[in-house]
Order: C-alpha cells, then sequence, then structure tokens
C-alpha cells in the first residue's frame, strides 16, 4: 500500500500516468480484487527496461521534507525533470511510512472502495449496523505468512509478527462491553477463523454472518470505518489505523517502553529518524513527533493507546469513545431533523 501511495502521489506532482503495482505477481492474487491482468507486470518490466530515474530513499531523506509529495517536487526540481516532456520515475519501498502518504488516503481508500465485491460486503454490514451505537472492529490474526506464537514469558516488545492471544481480546471487548452495554456493536475480522475467534464472535456478536466473495479490501474498509479497532500486531491493523484516522488499541506487551513512554517502532522518537520538515509541514510534525503512538495513564488525545489483560480502559480512550457516542444522538443532528441550542 505505502508504494502504491508512493506512485500515485508522484503521478500527481509529475503530470505523470501511473504504472503498477503489478498485482498478477502477487501470490494473493489480489488481481482478483482490483480486476487486473495476470499479465500487469509485463509494461512494468519493460519500463524498468528503459533509462528512468529511480526516487531512492537516500534521494527522499536528502530532501529534508517528510510529505512524499513536496520531497519528490524538490528532487524532481533539482533533477531537471520539470524542464522534459518525457521521462520514466521509479518509486518503491517502506521507507518514508505513514507520515509521507497522508495526502494519498482518498486514492486509497477510492480503490478500496471500487474493488470487486467491496460495495455489496460493505452495504452487507453497515445496514444492519445501529447508527446510535459505537462500531468497534477486532482484528484477531491467526497465524502463517511468518507469525509466530510467544512463548510462556518471552519478550515480544519491538517485534513484529507476532501472534496476539485471544484471551486479549476477549479482555478488551469484556471491558469495553461492560463500559458502554447496548451502545456498543462488534464486528469481527480474521485472515482464517479459529477457536479463539469463534468464542470471541459467539459472545460479542453471535450474529455475525460470513460473507460470500472476496473480502481482503471490503474487510479493511470496514475496519477503517469503525469507531475503535482492536489492533493485531500485523499490518492489516496498521493500515485500517491509518486509513482511518481514529482511535485504536494495540496488544501493551509488544510496544517498546523507553523513558516512560510506549513506542510502536521500537524508538519513542521515532519521528526523528524521518527527515524534519522545511516547509508547511513544520506545524503537523510538531504535534506529530510528540511520542504518543500508545502511552497509559498519562492524559492525552492520542489516538492510540495501549492496553493488556487484566488492564482497565485507559482513560483517553474512554473520553475519545463518550464524544464520539455523543455525537451519534440524532435528536442532536440537524440532518436527521434534531436541533441544537441557540447561540
Amino acid at each position: 500500500m505505502l508504494p502504491w501511495a508512493k506512485g500515485w502521489i508522484a503521478s500527481q506532482v509529475l503530470d505523470a500516468y501511473l504504472v503498477g503495482p503489478s498485482w498478477g505477481i502477487n501470490p494473493r492474487r489480489y488481481d482478483r480484487n482490483f480486476r487486473t491482468s495476470r499479465l500487469d507486470f509485463l509494461l512494468e518490466d519493460a519500463l524498468q527496461c528503459f533509462p528512468h530515474h529511480a526516487f531512492t530513499e537516500r534521494d527522499y531523506r536528502a530532501t529534508g521534507e517528510t510529505d512524499f509529495g513536496w520531497a519528490l517536487k524538490k528532487w524532481a526540481t533539482a533533477e531537471g525533470l520539470t524542464n522534459k516532456r518525457s521521462y520514466i520515475v521509479s518509486v518503491e519501498g517502506m521507507w518514508g511510512g505513514y507520515p509521507s502518504i497522508h495526502s494519498a488516503r482518498a486514492f486509497l481508500l477510492a480503490k478500496l472502495l471500487n474493488s470487486r465485491d467491496v460495495l455489496r460486503n460493505v452495504y452487507q454490514i453497515t445496514s444492519g449496523l445501529s447508527s446510535c451505537k459505537l462500531f468497534v472492529a477486532v482484528h484477531m490474526r491467526s497465524g502463517g505468512d511468518g507469525f509466530i506464537t510467544p512463548g510462556v514469558g518471552e519478550n515480544i516488545r519491538g517485534k513484529f509478527n507476532v501472534l496476539v492471544p485471544g484471551r486479549w481480546y476477549l479482555w478488551v471487548c469484556t471491558a469495553l462491553q461492560q463500559r458502554y452495554r447496548e451502545r456498543i456493536q462488534f464486528r469481527f475480522f480474521t485472515d482464517r477463523r479459529s477457536p479463539e475467534f469463534d468464542e470471541a464472535v459467539r459472545r460479542f456478536n453471535p450474529g455475525q454472518v460470513v460473507q460470500d466473495g472476496l473480502t481482503e479490501c471490503s474487510d479493511l474498509f470496514l475496519m477503517a470505518r469503525a469507531d475503535l479497532r482492536v489492533c493485531s500486531v500485523s499490518s492489516y491493523s496498521l493500515a485500517a489505523s491509518f486509513l482511518s484516522e481514529g482511535p485504536y488499541l494495540w496488544y501493551e506487551p509488544q510496544l517498546t517502553i523507553s523513558q516512560g513512554h510506549y513506542s510502536l517502532w521500537g524508538n519513542p522518537n521515532a519521528a526523528e529518524s524521518a527527515p524534519p520538515s522545511k516547509s508547511q509541514n513544520r506545524e503537523h510534525l510538531s504535534n506529530a513527533d510528540e511520542p504518543c503512538a500508545a502511552v497509559r495513564d498519562i492524559p492525552s488525545n492520542c489516538l492510540g493507546t495501549a492496553m493488556n489483560v487484566g488492564d482497565p480502559l485507559p482513560e483517553s480512550l474512554v473520553r475519545l469513545l463518550d464524544q464520539r457516542l455523543s455525537t451519534r444522538n440524532p435528536r442532536t443532528n440537524l440532518l436527521e431533523y434534531g436541533s441544537v441550542p441557540q447561540g
């Protein structure tokens, strides 16, 4: 998703035609989701054989920008590309991370919505949700693709591709249910069913239906639409949280701790590894660089919060959910024939 977003941003900055990604060679068969040819890689491979300009991580960091579009524009100007009519530029990689592709959210959401089976699947689920209740998406990764089950007492702080124990999801959902009772609704998402997944569905959403067709993109879109995401330690949960711009809960034992702060990437000041902005991004980064990715017991409005089995719901999360729930009252929504106080 990150390279795709970078490619689209580059096409906008350079007024160019976007080629790729090559879904045809993807082992998960995403060519079916995005309705592309199994031979789509041939064009991309052919273009790589021609002389082209590769925008690399080194080039990106040398610009001093965080936003990918601003960085690429500065680089293209220095390379003299803005004076050329025909040229090829290639981009790739995970470098820059989510802070660099904020401007591509709409593009990615549009691609998800336009992929196969998504509108049907989304309607099937959302038509059964109450607009007056909180909607919680729970992502339970069940293994495969290099995911491992940690041993008893094993330290997993800072490690990825680790499975979160089923009892953590049950604890979190129980705490949410006790807090909001009939004002909350759950939907559980997984790559494959497991006894822990079935138990969570039985206890918190026994009427959950199994959808037909392709669900990878629709599940991601639904998770992004939820009021809260209960995450697995996976790139899928990260993508949903990025697209949502809303609160999410993370498994506390996986987070790195340093100087009283939690960090997802193993460094409480991880943003320092990205180049500081020298343009209009500075004001944004002055807030985003604060190490609030997942801080417990500290009053804040951070979107990400940490929780372990036995912990109460983080107070900062409760405040955000309470505020969200209050906006769901149709009596105060002018569009739904409600009213608001004068003055």
